[in-house]
C-alpha cells in the first residue's frame, strides 16, 4: 500500500526487545498500513538507531524514517552523527530526519559523557548543520575542541533536526532551534494545545515562522487487544516513567495532574519489584508479572489512562489522535502498540480524517 498518512508515524520495537528482527515485520506492517513514518527508539542493549535506520531504509522506498532519539547525544561524536545522518538521507532520497533529546543523566554519568543542557544541545545541532552544508567547524566549548573538521560532503538539504521537549523553557527553545518538536507520552490534548503555544511562542521570538515547525506528539496506543497487550502496553509503560521521578512529575505538571499521587504509586511499584535493579536502565527490571499490572492499572486514576493515551476501541483510538490534531499537533507518533496491532485505528481514523493533512511531507521533520 501506498503512503496514505504522513501526519501519522509509529516506533518500530517499542519498549525493550527481546529480538531486532522484529523491526522487519513491523516496518513491513507499518509501510502496509500507510503510515507516513517509522521511528528507531534507542537502546544500547540491541536496538541501534544506525542499524536499524538503515534496514527500515531498505524495506521501503515512501516512509520517512526517523531516529527518534539517539540515545545521549554525547557519546557520538558530532561527526559520527553527521555521517550517519548523511548517509541515511542520500541513501532514502532526503526521508530521514534526526530526533535528539537530553537522555539521562545517570547514563552520562556512567559513561563519563558531558550532561546534555541547552547550551550543550545546541552547539552540537549547530555544529551538525555546519557539517552538512560542506563548512569548516573550527569549535571549541563544553563538546570539545575541534580544528579543521570537514565532513567531506555537501548536502542540498540538509537534515532535519527534531528535538524531544516538555518543559515551558525546553518547549520554547526548541520552537526556536529546531525543525520539529516531538512531545512526550501521556500528553493530553489540553497538554498538547498548551505545548504548542509555547512552540511557536519560541519560534516567533527567534524571528522563525511558526508553521515551518512540524509538532509531533507520542501518543501510547492499545485499542482492540488482549488484556495482556493493554497491560503492558500502556500500564508497563507508565510504569517504566514512574521509576524517573523528575520525568514522570514533569508529565504530571504538564498535564496538570496531582503529582502528589506519585510517591505513593511509586512505592505499591517498588514493594512489587523488590531490590532496585543497578545500573543505568533499571527501568527495565519493574514487573512484567500481570496481576502487579493488574494491581498498578487499579491505582493509576482511570482519567489518566483515557486523557493520556489510546484506549478502547479503534473508533476511540482515531478520536484521541482527532483530539490532538485539532489541539495544535501537525502529526502523532504511536507507541507502545506494535504496528501490526494499529490496523483498527488506522482504518477508523481514515474516515474521519481532514483532507488538508495530504500537504504535510511524508519526512517527518519538513
Amino acid at each position: 500500500m501506498a503512503m496514505k498518512f504522513p501526519e501519522l508515524g509509529a516506533y518500530m520495537l517499542p519498549g525493550h526487545i527481546f529480538d531486532p528482527r522484529e523491526a522487519i515485520a513491523e516496518t513491513k506492517a507499518a509501510r502496509d498500513l500507510g503510515l507516513g513514518s517509522i521511528w528507531v527508539s534507542e537502546r544500547f542493549s540491541a536496538k541501534n538507531c544506525d542499524v536499524l535506520s538503515g534496514a527500515a531504509a531498505m524495506l521501503t522506498d515512501e516512509m520517512g524514517i526517523a531516529a527518534g532519539l539517539i540515545q545521549n547525544l554525547t557519546l557520538r561524536h558530532p561527526v559520527v552523527t553527521a555521517g550517519y545522518c548523511a548517509t541515511m538521507a542520500k541513501l532514502t532520497g532526503d526521508r530521514f530526519a534526526l530526533g535528539v533529546g537530553r537522555g539521562t543523566a545517570s547514563f552520562s554519568d556512567a559513561t563519563g559523557t558531558p550532561r546534555i543542557n541547552f547550551k550543550v544541545m545546541g552547539d552540537y545541532i549547530d555544529v551538525l548543520r555546519k557539517l552538512w552544508r560542506g563548512e569548516t567547524v573550527d569549535y571549541e566549548g563544553p563538546l570539545g575542541t575541534y580544528k579543521g573538521l570537514r565532513l567531506g560532503v555537501e548536502l542540498e538539504k540538509t537534515p532535519p533536526v527534531l528535538v524531544a521537549a516538555m518543559g515551558d523553557k525546553t518547549l520554547e527553545w526548541a520552537g526556536a532551534r529546531a525543525d520539529g518538536v516531538l512531545l512526550n507520552s501521556l500528553w493530553t490534548p489540553d497538554a498538547v494545545e498548551r505545548s504548542a503555544r509555547l512552540i511557536r511562542k519560541g519560534a516567533e521570538e527567534a524571528g522563525r515562522d511558526p508553521d515551518e515547525v512540524r509538532i509531533w506528539t507520542i501518543l501510547m496506543t492499545a485499542c482492540d487487544v488482549p488484556e495482556e497487550n493493554y497491560l503492558n502496553w500502556i500500564v508497563r509503560r507508565i510504569n517504566t516513567y514512574l521509576v524517573f521521578p523528575p520525568l514522570f512529575d514533569g508529565i504530571c505538571d504538564g498535564n496538570g495532574w496531582d503529582k502528589s499521587l506519585a510517591p505513593g504509586l511509586r512505592a505499591a511499584l517498588a514493594e512489587m519489584d523488590g531490590p532496585k535493579a543497578e545500573g543505568t536502565m533499571g527501568d527495565e527490571a519493574t514487573t512484567r508479572d500481570l496481576d502487579n499490572l493488574r494491581r498498578m492499572a487499579d491505582l493509576y486514576p482511570r482519567e489518566w489512562i483515557e486523557q493520556g493515551c489510546a484506549v478502547g476501541s479503534g473508533a476511540d483510538g482515531a478520536r484521541a489522535i482527532a483530539a490532538r490534531i485539532d489541539a495544535g499537533a501537525h502529526s502523532v507518533l504511536f507507541h507502545g502498540s506494535h504496528p501490526q496491532a494499529l490496523g483498527g485505528v488506522v482504518r477508523a481514523w481514515a474516515d474521519i480524517r481532514p483532507a488538508r493533512l495530504d500537504a504535510l511531507s511524508p519526512n517527518p521533520g519538513f
